[in-house]
């Protein structure tokens, strides 16, 4: 599919109108996704790696934003994680899925968690 090429191998995060790999998907461009912090042409460059790193990013990291500031409100990672270009899906795909839809979302961290604080009202 055309619109894979712009996609994370590791995560399916959409990275248009930058191609991770290039336009052929042989040469890499070192991006680094915004979502699970992957850097392109360095850890993704096998199956076997995006499926470790897709493993330890949801079981580990907890879907942790590598740029929390870039996270979309509306973001879904059911949804993301079933775009991962084929070539790149894994067996344990679903499984990962329903291990973070069990944990639930992970509290803020850092400055997101001051975002998250009811001011009191005056």
């Amino acid at each position: 599919m055309v619109e894979d090429k712009f996609k994370c191998r590791v995560c399916g995060l959409s990275q248009f109108p930058d191609l991770p790999w290039g336009e052929d998907g042989q040469d890499p461009t070192y991006f680094i996704c915004a979502c699970c912090g992957v850097e392109a042409g360095y850890e993704d460059d096998g199956l076997q790696n995006c499926l470790f790193i897709r493993q330890h990013w949801v079981e580990i990291r907890r879907c942790e934003w590598f740029a929390p500031k870039e996270r979309p409100v509306d973001w879904d990672m059911a949804v993301q994680i079933r775009g991962i270009p084929l070539a790149y899906k894994g067996a344990d795909d679903e499984r990962l899925i329903q291990t973070y839809l069990d944990a639930g979302e992970p509290s803020p961290k850092g400055l997101a968690a001051l975002s998250a604080v009811e001011k009191p009202s005056r």
